[in-house]
């Protein structure tokens, strides 16, 4: 089609046409039109030149009469049309919107002689739809009530007051009625007078619906009149009249232009589509509108009683005979085509006598409740089909040799078994008419079944989510808590080195190529690539609570001390240093606290060597909002940021640093203290001094054969126990040795002092004793 060719919108039996939408979207193309678009119609008397009008003024190609071979009804139903280009007295190339121009049948028309239904129907859709309505009408047809369409008219505003006039308020439509042959000999402002006065009355006498009484015709309609010259008689001035009609369609701005925005719907294209076709149904089952004869009602009537007694025979019948078949198709589907069958046939016997269309009507509305009835059982025996089919592939997958199949294979290939079986049950009930439409149902197939699919995986993904977890999260610990206690300036980069090859060693099972994964589970690659990022996330989550959890103030200070020591104790051979004077303590003290202090700011703040700090590459919370990196004041009342490398505030190095010199302080003054002690022992000239004092005296102890012997004794005694390190055992024998001694003293006093009072009170009975003898 052209962007010029025009379709059937409504077609002679009433149907309303299905492509409409793709035909508007082939007018436009690829533009986007949103709301700048416009809807106008036509309607009048048959043969009375609309047709012809339309293709004049807007240059469409709509079927006109050709008056020298017949005069007939040429449009047929409603035609729609679409064009950019408006006749118009000057040149406009840009700016001219999209205009569908709608080409309705004519009214009174000899071929529908009195069946009136579709050009009411017609008219009335017409005005449901369009921002104007042009009325054709003849100059000599003004003052007539059938000729100028006024009873035509009278029932349309009535039904449209009735079905719209509650919706849209603010809405109007502009009636601009064409005065065709109009050679002037009546003023045009005497004929709208004329048709004005006509209008105002019919609408005075309208049956107005509730909320509407008070309503003018000026709520609903504007009025415009336009008269144009002959034709045939007239032909320069029809052309330039039509011209300046034309004008007021493109002209914006202006007093006369005609698409005032009350009049637009203010739907964009696609939806006015759908407003029309719902229109079309409301106006086409309206019962206002339906005038039927006496015969079709009492047929309406008589098909629905036999349609209503067939049913109740049937559902009387249907549950004692389905209910013992439901777990057998071939059973089931046999005895439901019975039951239908039988209902239809005593349908058929007897309604078949009436009007056939009703007849029809009323029996495919039979089978619509037949079917709606079967449905609650097919729907219940698929449901079971798919919980058994779906409980067999669970099995199937949990049993299947790993080793052998994948996941995904196994899935596919009961899927696939799946899928078949159920179709095939479906296909049953359809080819035996039993159900009418299996959209709805596979629809809730499909979506069950991928529900039921999901848990699955999920449950796959869960396993294999659990298993990496299980190796990684301790393997990251392990390492980095290693490389954490043996820090290097370099730390951070063999941590990060580590983690990235942690992770890929983990994952290497289910890489495909560099930063793409297949877990083998049938996710798609972004569902792989998403699984992939939260086992990053778990990586950072683990990496960021070790390293924060590890690097605790103590731990620090206890990492520092051992990297002091390292150095301050032991040389670079790893042999325990001796020291021999202060300075040389010095020097190894800031040698040992420059080693130990160069991983301080390392352990401070996570930085590469490159002085570039390490920042996750996935998101370490829940909100995606950036909260963690805000600058936030802690306990301390200390300022810095929320972020994986920031271990230490200020504060906390600070204190980090107060410890760890006053420790290595402490091993500084031990150090020093030893060299203290060895040179405060007793100076050789004391010796001398005393052997010069002492030589009367040892020479007393040498001639004397007792002193010498125990001199000897003592002497050999004191070589063994420092020759083989027995100080220990005898200082143990000497302190048990003193201890037995004390606890026997103790226990001697402590009965002695327990003895004397009860020697005293035996000394006081005795005497008592010896009274009481003197006293007899």
């Amino acid at each position: 089609m052209t962007d010029r060719s025009a379709i059937q919108l409504i077609d002679e039996e009433k149907e309303f046409h299905q492509s409409a939408l793709q035909y508007f979207q082939q007018c436009i193309g690829n533009r986007d039109v949103g709301l700048d678009y416009h809807v106008i119609s036509v309607f009048g008397s048959q043969s009375s030149g609309k047709s012809t009008l339309l293709n004049v003024l807007f240059n469409t190609n709509f079927d006109t009469m050709d008056a020298q071979v017949k005069r007939q009804q040429t449009t047929k139903g409603i035609w729609l049309a679409h064009t950019n280009e408006v006749n118009t007295t000057m040149a406009i190339n840009s700016g001219r919107p999209d205009i569908f121009v709608l080409d309705v049948e004519g009214s009174d028309g000899s071929e529908r002689g009195e069946d009136q239904d579709f050009e009411r129907k017609a008219a009335l859709f017409a005005i449901a739809v369009s921002e104007v309505l042009i009325v054709n009408m003849w100059e000599q047809q003004i003052g007539l009530y059938q000729g100028n369409n006024m009873a035509l008219l009278k029932t349309v505003f009535e039904v449209n007051l009735s079905l719209f006039g509650k919706n849209d308020n603010d809405h109007k439509v502009l009636l601009l009625f064409v005065i065709r042959d109009h050679v002037g000999v009546t003023p045009l402002s005497s004929l709208s007078d004329s048709v004005t006065r006509e209008l105002e009355k019919i609408w005075s006498e309208l049956s107005k619906p509730a909320g509407c009484e008070g309503s003018s015709l000026y709520d609903f309609f504007d009025l415009k009149f336009l008269g144009l010259a002959h034709k045939l008689l007239q032909e320069d001035k029809f052309t330039q009249d039509v011209k300046k009609l034309g004008d007021s369609f493109v002209m914006k701005g202006t007093e006369n232009y005609y698409f005032k925005p009350q009049y637009h719907h203010r739907l964009p294209l696609d939806g006015w589509t759908m407003y029309a076709e719902n229109c079309w149904d409301q106006i086409e089952h309206n019962k206002d509108l339906d005038l039927p004869t006496q015969q079709i009602l009492v047929a309406r009537f008589k098909t629905e009683e036999i349609s209503n007694e067939a049913l109740e025979e049937f559902i009387s019948k249907y549950d004692e005979s389905i209910a013992p078949l439901k777990g057998s198709l071939g059973s089931l589907t046999s005895q439901l085509v019975k039951l239908k069958e039988e209902c239809l046939t005593k349908y058929d016997e007897q309604a078949s006598r009436y009007a056939r269309n009703v007849y029809m009507e009323k029996r495919e509305s039979l089978i619509v409740k037949l079917n709606s009835h079967i449905s609650g059982t097919i729907n219940e025996f698929l449901e079971t089909l798919m919980e058994k089919l779906w409980e067999e592939l669970k099995v199937q997958v949990l049993s299947r040799d790993k080793a052998t199949t994948s996941f995904v294979e196994s899935l596919t290939i009961g899927r696939t078994s799946i899928e078949k079986e159920f179709k095939k049950s479906i296909d049953t009930f359809k080819n035996l008419g039993l159900l009418t439409s299996d959209e709805e149902i596979t629809s809730k197939f499909s979506t069950d079944f991928e529900e039921k699919v999901k848990q699955l995986r999920d449950a796959e993904l869960k396993t294999k989510i659990s298993r990496i977890r299980k190796n990684l999260i301790p393997e990251l610990k392990d390492h980095v808590i290693h490389l954490l206690s043996h820090p290097s300036k370099k730390v951070w980069d063999d941590i990060m080195d580590d983690f990235e090859s942690t992770i890929r060693s983990n994952l290497s099972v289910y890489q495909l190529e560099k930063g793409k994964y297949d877990f083998k589970i049938g996710f798609s690659d972004g569902e792989n690539a998403n699984i992939y990022k939260n086992i990053r996330i778990l990586a950072w989550r683990t990496l960021d609570t070790t390293v924060h959890d590890y690097l605790k103030i103590d731990t620090i200070v206890s990492i520092l001390r051992d990297r002091f020591e390292d150095v301050f104790r032991y040389d670079a051979e790893g042999s325990p240093r001796l020291w021999k004077t202060e300075e040389e303590i010095d020097g190894a003290f800031r040698i040992a606290k420059e080693h130990a202090l160069e991983v301080f700011e390392v352990l401070s703040l996570a930085i590469t060597s490159e002085n570039v700090e390490i920042i996750p590459d996935v998101p370490m919370s829940e909100e995606e909002n950036g909260e963690d990196n805000e600058i936030y004041r802690d306990n301390e009342g200390v300022f810095h940021s929320r972020r994986f490398a920031h271990i230490l505030t200020e504060l906390q190095k600070e204190n980090v640093l107060d410890q760890f010199r006053r420790q290595i302080n402490i091993t500084v003054l031990d150090s020093k203290r030893s060299i203290i002690t060895t040179r405060t022992h007793i100076p050789p000239w004391i010796y001398i001094l005393l052997a010069v004092l002492g030589w009367n005296e040892f020479l007393v102890v040498i001639r004397n054969p007792l002193f010498v012997t125990l001199t000897l004794i003592f002497g050999a005694t004191f070589f063994v126990i420092h020759k083989f390190g027995l100080w220990g055992p005898v200082v143990n024998v000497v302190q048990s040795a003193i201890g037995e001694t004390r606890t026997a003293i103790k226990d001697k006093l402590r009965k002695f002092v327990a003895e004397g009072p009860e020697m005293n009170e035996s000394f006081e009975m005795k005497d008592f004793s010896k009274h009481e003898q003197k006293e007899e």
